[in-house]
């Protein structure tokens, strides 16, 4: 039975009650009795977790906004680690720093396989973009591996974890994770975060099989991302998959009326996205290059 140390939660329950205007019994209702959650409130008892979740039930809160007010609105430690290395764009070396020397900190408090993962993750990143040294970068993303593919089932903070790392891999095994984290996710189809969480999977994945020069998985791929984004309408991401769209089609010598390159290119224009034209600009350069065009 694990039990929820009620000390401090208490008096977040309490406050959260008051500015709802419920009473004590509103909250209790069907979970303990009004006496039992009272000395909750004030940190005489501890309770267990299922009782804790049906009290945030009875509150209309997830655990998650519960941690985020308990900490005056802000993340935890651990918390904080976590949204940093998940909103990490591109290979930020002043984040991956921070998240670097945050974890460590929090390590030698305490041990936790995931911050440990996170750890060695960000690691990875910032050797491979500051020393360009694939085989060490690899090295740190190994120790991440080496626990996930003793897993038959990945879950979201796996998913979330291994994607960001996924270039770390060498090319088959890149492939084999991304299309394994695909096919775990295929459970989460009715999760509210659901095409955030598969997108980028997908669109690394087309990246990793035009490295193999799997054209014609890549062209199919790309082409149901194309459609995705349409309807989360990311005017950023179209506008890449339209420029990957139009260099296959030149590479496979596919006739289009559309001249996607050029949708692409306009699209930036359109928005006046300078970031989103240099994007296209190198990954141009890049397709062109890899695609030997």
């Amino acid at each position: 039975m694990i039990i929820i140390e009620s000390l401090d939660y208490g008096k977040t329950f309490k406050l959260i009650r008051l500015s709802k205007i419920y009473d004590q019994s509103k909250v209790s209702i069907g979970v303990l009795h009004q006496t039992s959650y009272s000395k909750f409130e004030l940190g005489k008892i501890e309770i267990t977790t299922k009782k804790f979740v049906e009290l945030l039930h009875n509150i209309e809160m997830s655990f998650e906004e519960f941690e985020f007010i308990h900490h005056s609105y802000d993340y935890s430690l651990r918390d904080d680690i976590i949204y940093k290395f998940s909103n990490l764009k591109f290979i930020d070396e002043t984040l991956l720093i921070e998240i670097i020397s945050t974890s460590e900190t929090y390590l030698e408090k305490k041990e936790d396989r995931y911050i440990r993962d996170i750890l060695n993750s960000s690691k990875g990143l910032y050797v491979l973009k500051k020393e360009k040294d694939f085989k060490k970068a690899s090295f740190y993303a190994e120790r991440v591996w080496k626990r996930l593919q003793q897993s038959d089932t990945w879950y979201l903070s796996d998913i979330r974890l291994v994607n960001s790392i996924l270039f770390l891999f060498p090319i088959d095994t890149a492939i084999f994770i991304a299309q394994f984290a695909i096919s775990q996710l295929d459970k989460y189809k009715k999760y509210d975060n659901y095409k955030k969480l598969i997108l980028p999977f997908k669109y690394n994945l087309v990246h990793l099989l035009l490295k193999e020069t799997y054209l014609e998985e890549a062209y199919k791929l790309n082409e149901e991302l194309i459609e995705d984004f349409k309807e989360e309408k990311t005017y950023v991401q179209i506008a890449l998959c339209y420029l990957r769209k139009g260099l296959i089609q030149d590479k496979l010598v596919i006739q289009n009326k559309e001249n996607y390159i050029e949708s692409a290119e306009s699209i930036a224009i359109m928005f006046n996205d300078r970031s989103l034209q240099k994007q296209l600009e190198n990954e141009k350069l890049y397709l062109k290059e890899l695609l030997k065009l």
